[in-house]
């Protein structure tokens, strides 16, 4: 029978080292040191109390308790690291699991399968792993990273760019650029570069600091995107800010929308007011109060009661609420309902009731049902068809 080998070192030792056959039990803060550039240890190592390497290690494991681990230089480790306080690598990291009761920092790239950190985890290179937790604070600074999940107690900071498929964190995330799969925050949620996105919910905000590409976006209570973006769905408890152009499917306000340029493909509605700069084209926009933009154009426009309509407008169907004050419109039919209001009207059908007033002119190819009180200030004319331009 063979009896397993197993070097042993004093704590607060000092011993060169260049290869080890067995295992090294390393007394606590002892220090081994490379005479090379690297110890090779074929077996484990066994720690209590914490120690350093300087120069690179490879090994089969580590086990490190109620100590912190430093290496000075490249860690390369064939299966699991457990170390109970700080793990700290001044190289690059190569393990299967990494588990650090409190912060794992690495200098340069990291190929790993999982690190679970208690407090933070710190990787200044480049990152490929699978899953990376800690229980307050992540923090990747490395330009490339591909790493499937990360999740932080409190905070996430994603400094470089790279590609992920799930982010969470318990407060907020901050990241540069890159390709996203689902990212998800208590709080708050802000991108610096270019992003795309599946899926993102924030509890509070939303902040995109350049070109967003995003699937569904949810945020309790804002949305800011400050150039460009395109989107699937898009919803906020009181308002989105889009300073460049929106183009997408859909979007939900609870009380404000604001963009330089809206085009979207399904419904658009908020609980008190839409705005742009330019035009708006949808499906169906449907506002509380205010609508403001050079033109809209869509199959269905609802306006709530006492709105504002500040927008010329080609629709099949408008339904001006009660006391609603519109501009011109051009729509297959258009309902205007007590004491609405509208300047130039050009419709096939027209339905005005009681009190509703048109001060311009009124154009018509099928029917008119007037109300007794309702009031055309000239007097309307059947046309062959409508106009097919911008009023």
């Amino acid at each position: 029978m063979t009896m397993k080998q197993i070097m042993k070192l004093k704590k607060r030792t000092r011993t060169k080292l260049t290869v080890v056959e067995g295992d090294l039990k390393i007394g606590k803060g002892a220090t081994i040191i490379a005479e090379k550039d690297t110890i090779v240890v074929n077996g484990k190592i066994k720690n209590k109390g914490g120690f350093k390497c300087k120069g690179n290690l490879q090994v089969r494991s580590i086990q490190s308790e109620k100590g912190s681990v430093t290496i000075f230089g490249n860690l390369e480790v064939d299966r699991d690291i457990n170390v109970d306080k700080k793990l700290t690598v001044n190289g690059t990291l190569t393990a299967h699991n990494v588990s650090v009761g409190m912060t794992a920092k690495i200098t340069d790239a990291v190929e790993v399968e999982k690190i679970s950190a208690g407090m933070k985890i710190i990787l200044n290179g480049s990152s490929k792993a699978e899953k990376l937790s800690a229980g307050m604070k992540v923090i990747l600074n490395g330009k490339e990273n591909q790493i499937d999940k990360i999740s932080a107690g409190m905070s996430l900071i994603l400094n470089g760019s790279g590609k992920y498929e799930s982010l969470s964190a318990g407060m907020s995330i901050k990241a540069s650029s890159g390709d996203i799969g689902s990212a998800s925050a208590g709080m708050s949620i802000i991108t610096k570069g270019p992003i795309k996105m599946d899926s993102v919910s924030a509890g509070i905000s939303l902040k995109l600091k350049d070109i967003a590409e995003l699937g569904k976006a949810s945020a309790g209570m804002s949305i800011k995107a400050f150039n460009d973006l395109t989107f699937e769905s898009v919803s906020a408890g009181m308002s989105v800010k889009i300073q460049g152009k929106a183009v997408g499917e859909q979007i939900s306000v609870g009380m404000s929308l604001f963009a330089k340029e809206l085009t979207v493909q399904g419904k658009v509605s908020a609980g008190m007011k839409v705005k742009t700069s330019k035009e708006i084209t949808c499906d169906e926009l449907s506002v509380g109060r205010t609508i403001i933009a050079k033109f809209v154009k869509a199959r269905k426009i609802t306006i709530g009661k006492k709105g504002r309509l500040l927008a010329d407008v080609s629709a099949d169907e408008v339904i001006l609420r009660e006391r609603v004050r519109a501009k011109n419109i051009i729509a297959l039919d258009l309902e205007m309902m007590e004491k609405s209001r509208a300047k130039n009207v050009y419709v096939e059908r027209l339905i005005i009731e009681d009190g509703a007033r048109i001060t311009g002119n009124l154009e018509y190819t099928d029917s008119i049902e007037v109300e007794a009180g309702a009031k055309i200030r000239k007097e309307p004319k059947k046309v062959a068809k409508l106009p097919q331009h911008k009023i």
